[in-house]
């Protein structure tokens, strides 16, 4: 991995429902459990994930965490962004980095066309769309 490319975090990632959750946060101070409940996560993930990830929060006196939803809604969306590829790469989940696909192959399933080949750092099957619905050429 060259130095100018980000070390992309997938420890914590939400999923689609857990982010589309985020919207319900208010500006207010959550606990933990609160806040994992409200999005849909276990609490050990706030302290074994999110607390070491630099996640803002508060103590009171007798060392309770205090989490603003606002400002955990806005870190996740800066911390968590989404990657963008350049045309002629894959995402390999193995090395956790885009990497550059090498000798592709098209193939079509119905409608859905896709590129397929394997990652040059640990040999893994990636695939990549390339679009769904009308054929292109």
């Amino acid at each position: 991995m060259s130095e100018d490319q980000e070390v992309i975090l997938l420890k914590g990632r939400l999923d689609g429902n857990q982010r589309n959750r985020l919207a319900r946060l208010l500006d207010m101070l959550y606990t933990p459990s609160e806040l994992a409940k409200e999005i849909g996560f276990t609490t050990r993930q706030v302290y074994r994930v999110y607390i070491p990830a630099g996640l803002p929060h508060e103590r009171d006196q007798k060392s309770h965490i205090w989490i603003n939803g606002k400002v955990f809604r806005e870190w996740i969306k800066e911390v968590y962004k989404k990657q963008e590829l350049g045309l002629n790469e894959a995402f390999c989940l193995t090395c956790k980095q885009a990497v550059k696909m090498i000798k592709p192959e098209r193939k079509q399933e119905g409608r859905l066309f896709y590129y397929i080949c394997t990652c040059p750092n640990c040999g893994r099957k990636l695939a990549r769309i390339i679009t769904r619905g009308k054929r292109i050429e």
